[in-house]
C-alpha cells in the first residue's frame, strides 16, 4: 500500500520550482502545435521587442547562458526560423533577426497572457496582483541578503 502522507519541508524554493516547472510545462504545451519549445519563444520575444539582436544580448535578454543561446539561436537558424547576419556598422559582429517564418509566429508574442490565465486560474485578480506583489518582495529580500 503506498503511504500518500508522506512529509515534504514547507520550501519557498520547492514550491517556487514546481511552479514554475508547472508553468514551463505548459507553455510548452501551448507552443508545441507551433513547432517551438519556451526557450525559443523567449529568443523570438526579444528580437520582436529589441530588434536584431547579438547571441550575447539574447543571452542576457533570456537569462540563459551565451553558450546554451548560441546553441538555440543555431537550432532555430537550422529550422529557418532565424537568420544571422553582419552588422552593417560593425562589420566584426553577427546580428539575430526573425525570418519570415519567425516573424509569421509573432502571434505567439501574447502566449505568456494564456499562461498566466491557466496558472491563475483558481484566483481572483486581486489574489494574482497580490501574488505577483508577493513574489517581487520574496525575491527582493533573496536579492537583499545576497548583497
Amino acid at each position: 500500500m503506498e503511504n500518500n502522507s508522506r512529509k515534504v519541508p514547507a520550501s519557498i524554493g520547492r514550491q517556487l520550482v514546481f511552479a514554475a516547472s508547472t508553468a514551463s510545462a505548459v507553455c510548452n504545451k501551448m507552443l508545441e502545435p507551433h513547432g517551438l519549445s519556451l526557450a525559443q519563444w523567449a529568443v523570438l520575444q526579444c528580437l520582436w521587442l529589441n530588434g536584431d539582436l547579438s547571441v550575447k544580448e539574447i543571452a542576457a535578454l533570456t537569462g540563459n547562458a551565451p553558450p546554451a543561446a548560441s546553441r538555440i539561436v543555431d537550432r532555430m537558424v537550422a529550422a529557418g526560423i532565424l537568420v544571422r547576419e553582419q552588422d552593417a556598422a560593425d562589420r566584426r559582429a553577427v546580428l539575430v533577426r526573425p525570418t519570415e517564418k519567425g516573424e509569421a509566429l509573432r502571434h505567439l508574442q501574447g502566449v505568456y497572457e494564456d499562461v498566466n490565465r491557466v496558472m491563475l486560474a483558481d484566483l481572483s485578480e486581486e489574489e494574482a496582483q497580490m501574488l505577483f506583489n508577493l513574489l517581487a518582495r520574496v525575491e527582493a529580500s533573496g536579492r537583499n541578503w545576497l548583497k
